[in-house]
């Protein structure tokens, strides 16, 4: 199952990006998962409104040059090779209900209940699986450097992660 967000969507690209895992407790049974995330390097390019516009109504999109590196969640569309390049890690991270009217974005799943895991409780709560607090939590979390081209839909975008150089390099 895929979203239904149209390529133009894009707000992430990258000529190489990170699979991040790590191994988190499901909500629901308890039971250890492993979870999977997306992740950019320095150098990758984020889409965004052009703040410098003289006025409002001729403000457009450019794609601005990121200088640290970064998470993505909520990621509502990733092309079919990354999709493949996930299912070689994991069944478990795949396309998931949302409660927002426009569906759903790609989530980990419990590998016991199969429950959804919210991306909130991942990337943004301090302490979650994504989101470590200290040096030991962050090498918890290894990376595996994809010399791939990248490009997402992602909603949710957490750049320069503390302790990003702390996370064991595969």
């Amino acid at each position: 199952m895929q979203s239904n967000v149209p390529h133009h969507d894009i707000n992430i690209r990258s000529s190489r990006f990170y699979l991040a895992r790590t191994v988190g407790s499901c909500r629901r049974c308890g039971a250890p998962t492993p979870l999977l995330a997306l992740a950019v390097p320095p150098g990758h390019e984020t889409l965004e409104l052009d703040d410098e516009a003289q006025e409002e109504a001729l403000a457009v999109d450019t794609w601005h040059l990121a200088t640290n590196c970064a998470f993505l969640f909520f990621v509502e569309f990733i092309p079919a090779v990354i999709q493949d390049r996930l299912k070689q890690f994991t069944q478990l991270s795949r396309f998931g209900k949302s409660e927002a009217p426009d569906g759903g974005y790609w989530a980990n799943h419990c590998e016991r209940c199969g429950s959804q895991f919210d991306d909130q409780e991942l990337f943004c709560e301090p302490e979650g699986a994504f989101f470590p607090t200290s040096e030991m939590a962050a090498s918890a979390i290894h990376l595996l450097t994809v010399e791939e081209a990248f490009e997402a839909a992602a909603a949710g975008y957490a750049y320069e992660s503390q302790f990003f150089n702390a996370m064991s390099k595969d």
